[in-house]
C-alpha cells in the first residue's frame, strides 16, 4: 500500500473507530482497525469491531499502490494527532510485516497484523433493506428510558418497530415507557431489538439528516449509505407488547403545557431534591413542582390549561427520570395523570408515561440532649 490522505479526515475517522476497537479485547487483532486501499477507486476502507458493534467508512486518497492490513486503532489516532502536515502518507511494502507513516518532518514505523485475521461486518441485499433517517432524534428520546441493570438484557435495548406506517422505537426500564415515531419511509411488518448503547453510539456518529438504508444479515441489523456502515448485533428475545400497555391508560385528567417550561420549573427545585423524588401538585391550571431536602425546600409553578377532567391531586415521580425525558423532547404536551397516578406526557413524536411514586419519608429531627 502507498497512499496519500488528508490528514484531518483520516485523523477524524481514526477516533471513531478507536471508540468501536475495544482496547481491552483478548483478540488483540480487535484492538485493531483494518486499511484497505483501491487504486481503481482511490478510496482507503477503515473498518473496526468488536464483535457486537462494527463500523466502516471511506475515505478519498491518492492510491499509487492498493494493498490492506490491520493496525493498532488508539496508536494510528496517536500518530494522526502528532503528525505535522496537512496530509499523511501511509506506506507498507507488500509481504512487509512494518508500516511507515509520514508527514513532514515526521516518520512512524509500527508493526501490523494480516488481513486475513480481521472479522468483516456483512452487508445485506439492497432490496431487502428500506430507508432510514433522523436517527439521533429517534435515540434522543428512547435511549435514557432503557434500564441499566445488567441482569435485565432485553430492558436495556430499544425496541425497533418497523410498521406499515413507518419506525416506530420504545424502551422502558419497567417504571417508565417511551416510544417515538421515526422515519414514515422505513415500512415494513417487523420488530428488532437493538442495544441501546449501539443505538447512541450511531447517533453519535450520522446526522438527523442523513439518509441511510437499513437491513438485517441473520444476527445483525446494518445501516449503510455511500463509504459508510454500521452493524450492530441484535438481541433475541419477546419485547414488552409497549402498544398494548399504553392504549390501556385511561388519564383522570390531562392539561397542556411547554416542554420548556416544564423543564425550567424542574430544574429550579431538583436542588433540594430528596431521594431523587419531585412531587407535582395539580389545582385547575396550576400546576406547582416540589422537592424536599434535610434542611430546605423548593417549588416552581407552572401555569397550565386545563383540556379534559378536573386537574387536582398531588403525585410523586422519578426527578431523574423525568428530567432525562423532559430534555428529549420540545414544544406542546400534553401532561396527563392516570387514575393510578401514572404521568403521561404526548407530544408530536413521542408518549411517556412514569410510574408514580411513595412520596419521600419524612425527616424527624433527633431530640436535643438535656
Amino acid at each position: 500500500m502507498n497512499i496519500t490522505i488528508n490528514r484531518r479526515e483520516m485523523l477524524d475517522t481514526a477516533r471513531r473507530m478507536a471508540s468501536i476497537a475495544p482496547a481491552d479485547s483478548p483478540l488483540e487483532v480487535l484492538h485493531g482497525v483494518l486499511l484497505e486501499a483501491d487504486a481503481d477507486s482511490g478510496k482507503l476502507a477503515l473498518t473496526a469491531t468488536n464483535v457486537e458493534l462494527s463500523l466502516m467508512e471511506r475515505l478519498s486518497c491518492t492510491v499509487a499502490e492498493s494493498g490492506t492490513f490491520a493496525i493498532d486503532a488508539q496508536l494510528l489516532t496517536d500518530m494522526m494527532e502528532k503528525l505535522p502536515e496537512d496530509t499523511a502518507e501511509i506506506i507498507h511494502p507488500e509481504g512487509s510485516a512494518v508500516v511507515t507513516l509520514e508527514s513532514g518532518y515526521a516518520s512512524y514505523s509500527i508493526p501490523i497484523w494480516p488481513r486475513s485475521s480481521f472479522p468483516k461486518p456483512e452487508i445485506p441485499f439492497p432490496e431487502d433493506t428500506v430507508k432510514v433517517s433522523g436517527i439521533p432524534d429517534m435515540a434522543k428520546r428512547t435511549v435514557f428510558a432503557v434500564s441499566t441493570e445488567n441482569d435485565k438484557p432485553l430492558m436495556r435495548c430499544v425496541n425497533l418497530m418497523f410498521t406499515p406506517q413507518g419506525l416506530q422505537a420504545a424502551g422502558s426500564d419497567g417504571n417508565c415507557i417511551v416510544t417515538a415515531r421515526g422515519d414514515t419511509q422505513s415500512v415494513g411488518n417487523i420488530n428488532l431489538l437493538i442495544p441501546a448503547s449501539s443505538l447512541a453510539k450511531l447517533a453519535r456518529i450520522v446526522g438527523n439528516g442523513d439518509e441511510l438504508r437499513v437491513g438485517t444479515t441473520g444476527k445483525s441489523i446494518v445501516f449503510f449509505k455511500e463509504n459508510f456502515l454500521f452493524s450492530a448485533r441484535l438481541m433475541a428475545g419477546n419485547y414488552i407488547n409497549t402498544s398494548q400497555l399504553l392504549t390501556a391508560i385511561q388519564n383522570g385528567f390531562t392539561v397542556l403545557t411547554d416542554i420548556l417550561d416544564l423543564k425550567s420549573a424542574l430544574s429550579s427545585v431538583l436542588c433540594v431534591g430528596a431521594e431523587g423524588k419531585v412531587s407535582l401538585t395539580f389545582d385547575g391550571s396550576a400546576l406547582t413542582f416540589y422537592c424536599q431536602g434535610g434542611e430546605a425546600s423548593a417549588k416552581a409553578p407552572v401555569e397550565v390549561i386545563p383540556l379534559t377532567g378536573n386537574p387536582q391531586g398531588e403525585y410523586w415521580y422519578s426527578a431523574k427520570k423525568l428530567m432525562a425525558c423532559l430534555r428529549s423532547l420540545s414544544g406542546n404536551v400534553t401532561l396527563g395523570v392516570s387514575q393510578n397516578g401514572m404521568l403521561t406526557l404526548n407530544t408530536q413524536d413521542a408518549f411517556y408515561v412514569q410510574s408514580a411514586m411513595r412520596p419521600p419519608a419524612e425527616n424527624t429531627a433527633p431530640a436535643k440532649a438535656a
